[in-house]
């Protein structure tokens, strides 16, 4: 599982070497020079090149938003897809997390992977209506 990237950690407006953004960012240096060509301005001009902290931390916040997608009701989070799909046969079993919430699981019906969506209890009527909801660990909350 890919680990978040901390981007707070980059000062807006210091400059750092691409070894030293790796370090701070806990990646490799490889990623900083890909990163590179996939966008993320750096100074070229002379040795040792340089990025910008607001250009990197502008950068991350590019990559995470580009990721973002937002679900429709009846959707889960499909986890092979990396979009919001609805169930295979809208099927979904439901499992209490906490006393507001639980989880949705089901089947892709797109590519047979699995997905998933967290709920509150409030929202449980309407996808009743919307799914086909089994209840697990024991019936209904």
């Amino acid at each position: 599982m890919a680990r978040r990237i901390k981007a707070n950690r980059i000062k807006k407006n210091l400059t750092y070497t691409i070894t030293e953004a790796a370090d701070e960012l806990e990646v490799s240096t490889a990623t900083i020079r890909n990163w590179g060509k996939r966008g993320l301005p750096i100074q070229t001009e002379q040795r040792p090149y340089l990025i910008f902290g607001e250009d990197l931390r502008e950068f991350i916040a590019q990559r995470r938003a580009s990721k973002k997608f937002s679900l429709q009701d009846g959707e889960l989070s499909c986890f092979t897809c990396n979009a919001g799909r609805r169930p295979l046969n809208d099927a979904v079993v439901y499992v209490p997390q906490t006393a507001k919430t639980g989880r949705l699981s089901g089947v892709c019906g797109t590519c047979g992977g699995k997905c998933a969506r967290i709920i509150s209890n409030a929202k449980l009527g309407v996808y009743a209506q919307l799914l086909k909801i089994q209840f697990g660990d024991g019936g209904a909350p």
